[in-house]
């Protein structure tokens, strides 16, 4: 079987930013600018960073090595009683 395309669409996925290059910008002052997808509420379109409150913000997303990120509850869980 020759999936060669699946395999491009899996590679492009997982290599992809986590932030487009086009939403990131910096200003005269040094800070990064992060243009919104949508606008908050009260109107904000844009949010204005220092590079290391930027980076601690990005680093916020990754997480910790080893543990489940899937959680079963209820019926689901390990320690389920099952039916007799």
């Amino acid at each position: 079987m020759n999936q060669r395309n699946k395999l491009e669409r899996l590679c492009r996925y997982i290599t992809r930013p986590a932030i487009a290059d086009e939403r990131l910008a910096r200003n005269k002052d040094g800070q990064i600018v992060l243009t919104l997808k949508t606008p908050y509420r009260d109107g904000t379109t844009h949010i204005a960073l220092s590079p290391l409150e930027f980076m601690q913000r990005l680093a916020a997303l990754v997480p910790r090595p080893r543990p489940n990120l899937i959680r079963f509850h209820g019926v689901l869980a390990p320690n389920a009683q099952t039916a007799r």
